[in-house]
């Protein structure tokens, strides 16, 4: 009896997100057609739709229809107002907590200095700003679902836990369990390399073909993500993806703040290149970079251009990235690789290097018709994706039906 009453939650945890997402991003959609995009009954459609409209999730709405006379249809269509969740995006040194509605609408945002060392400050300084937060802008607070929390380092989200964070001091904070318990919601804990590639797919899934995706961020950190027709790899896994803590140099001394040493976010991040092109200066006398402080814009540029010592760093880049990248391939028969990154101003070298390098290490079958290509969103942007996703999927929807 308890496995047939888990397996029928399950069912409408699933069809209650299908039709809300349907609803998303087809509305204003009648209920015929929602039925047939849905694959669902009409009574089932009806019953899920009441239950969505009682809780104040979606609406009725009415719209003319191309081509008919007479009085209007009637549509449902997503009602956000008043659903918000909080957003919190941790950086070294800052913080920022956002007020959003659930459509991603930010109605409030503060950032905060955060430069704490030890688990228990961590977890009294977070829990002192969300006070603080919540004490500035009450007047805005109306039906908060849930907590969003962005961060950059190596991260548990299916146990909420921070096992290492760049730039902070602390180790295995189990960071979802103490915000639900100070305030009652349900936490959602991410490295942003999952909130981009989420972004990135229901921004694009619909015109997009290839299904089988490696989103690759390479910034001041270096992570990545496997999508698969629209599912990251670690939702079915529950093992958080360590790209960018893989090891590149095995003669590298240089130990990573995840204990490693020789990790490939310690090689190939915006500030390795940088600090490496520092490093180099004096050997390359005719590079533009003499000409004034080094940044990656200008590191870009002149390798457009030619200048050896940039191209040189960029095809750095490439090759260590090359070898682990066709690793996953080879394992997973990745058709694109999405790459979010400064380095997307050079992406007519980049991608050609990589790619170079990539048909040296992997299989032809996957390399031959392997695409590469540019994703700029930023992070704020995609801020609202996980809540996105966990509508989308039903989870956090039957926890808003349910009270």
């Amino acid at each position: 009896m308890l496995n047939q009453t888990g397996h029928i939650d399950q069912i409408k945890q699933l069809n209650t997100g299908i039709v809300y997402r349907i609803i998303d991003q087809h509305g204003p959609i009648s209920r015929i057609a929602l039925s047939k995009q849905a694959s669902l009954a009409p009574a089932s459609i009806t019953k899920i739709t009441r239950e969505l409209m009682d809780a104040h999730l979606i609406k009725e709405l009415e719209f003319p229809v191309l081509g008919l006379r007479g009085r209007p249809a009637i549509g449902l269509v997503i009602e956000s107002e008043g659903w918000q969740f909080l957003s919190m995006v941790i950086e070294p040194r800052k913080i920022t907590v956002s007020l959003k509605e659930i459509n991603g609408t930010t109605l409030a945002q503060n950032e905060y200095p955060f430069n704490v060392k030890g688990n228990a400050a961590f977890i009294q300084e977070l829990l002192e700003l969300i006070s603080q937060f919540f004490a500035d802008h009450q007047p805005l607070i109306e039906r908060l679902t849930a907590i969003s929390i962005l961060a950059e380092g190596i991260l548990d989200p299916y146990q909420g836990t921070i096992h290492q964070l760049a730039g902070f001091d602390i180790k295995a904070v189990p960071i979802s369990q103490h915000l639900t318990k100070q305030t009652g919601l349900p936490v959602y804990l991410h490295p942003t390399v999952d909130a981009l590639a989420l972004m990135d797919h229901f921004a694009f899934s619909a015109k997009r073909q290839v299904k089988n995706i490696i989103y690759l961020q390479l910034h001041n950190v270096v992570n990545g993500t496997v999508l698969n027709q629209g599912s990251t790899l670690d939702a079915n896994t529950h093992k958080p993806i360590l790209f960018g803590h893989s090891q590149s140099k095995e003669s590298h001394q240089v130990t990573c703040y995840c204990g490693g040493k020789g990790c490939l976010e310690r090689e190939v991040s915006i500030s390795a290149i940088v600090q490496k092109a520092n490093t180099l200066l004096d050997s390359y006398s005719n590079t533009v970079l003499h000409q004034s402080e080094i940044s990656i814009d200008k590191i870009c540029a002149g390798a457009i251009l030619g200048d050896g010592l940039c191209v040189y760093l960029i095809e750095d880049v490439a090759k260590q990235l090359a070898k682990p990248l066709a690793l996953m391939m080879n394992l997973l028969g990745t058709e694109l690789i999405l790459i979010n990154s400064p380095l997307n101003t050079a992406s007519e070298v980049l991608f050609e290097r990589l790619n170079h390098y990539i048909q040296q290490y992997a299989s032809p079958l996957y390399s031959s018709n392997l695409l590469i290509e540019k994703s700029n969103f930023s992070i704020k942007e995609s801020e609202s994706t996980l809540i996105q996703r966990a509508l989308y999927d039903g989870s956090l929807l039957l926890q808003l039906l349910q009270g």
